[in-house]
């Protein structure tokens, strides 16, 4: 039976749109390219998320890959709050599965920089939610099986008990491996069919 609910943010509960910020930023055409070509498109981004590399040494390898750009990379970084809005049915969505007696978790990729700028507005469903794990606490990004372990032993949850909705289908592999219960995240309407067939079937 299906007790707890375990939500991905970017993309699920947030927009993670750092595209329109890059745009109301004024970096557009061949500087939005650059910029994104050395942030948000590299690999370091990732450890970003892990919050492993200090705020300052990871802005400075961030500059050294379009070192022409290095003035809008530092407004684009010191602007970054902006990158995350929350969806209008993120709080209602949380509600109804607590009305339904279940708990809610998060599981989410997300830097502990980003966790500070955004915590007060684009993450304020958390308060409504059972727990939350953050991969700039543990050292780990999903999908590194850590992470997931991580959650399970922090709350004491039974794999068999848990469906997890990502958008990203490589973090989903091994929950799935582990005996959870997971769901594609492609659009709220779509997760919504999905999830209430799960559960009558459960």
């Amino acid at each position: 039976m299906i007790k707890n609910v375990i939500l991905d943010v970017g993309m699920v509960l947030v927009d993670f749109c750092w595209e329109k910020l890059m745009a109301e930023l004024g970096l557009k055409g061949e500087v939005f390219q650059a910029v994104a070509d050395a942030t948000v498109r590299t690999p370091e981004w990732n450890e970003y998320d892990r919050s492993a590399v200090r705020d300052e040494e990871l802005l400075a390898v961030f500059k050294s890959k379009a070192p022409e750009y290095e003035q809008q990379i530092q407004l684009f970084w010191d602007n970054m709050s902006g990158m995350i809005s929350q969806y209008a049915y993120a709080k209602p969505w949380i509600a109804s599965f607590k009305e339904k007696g279940m708990r809610v978790y998060i599981l989410s990729n997300y830097a502990r920089r980003t966790y500070e700028l955004t915590k007060s507005e684009g993450l304020n469903f958390l308060p409504l939610t059972d727990g939350a794990v953050f991969s700039f606490e543990t050292g780990f990004i999903k999908p590194e099986k850590e992470i997931y372990h991580f959650l399970m032993d922090k709350y004491g949850l039974q794999a068999q008990e848990c469906v997890f909705l990502d958008d990203n289908a490589a973090n989903l592999a091994y929950p799935k491996e582990i005996g959870w219960k997971t769901i594609l995240f492609e659009s709220y309407a779509k997760a919504q069919e999905e999830l209430a067939a799960m559960l009558q079937s459960h």
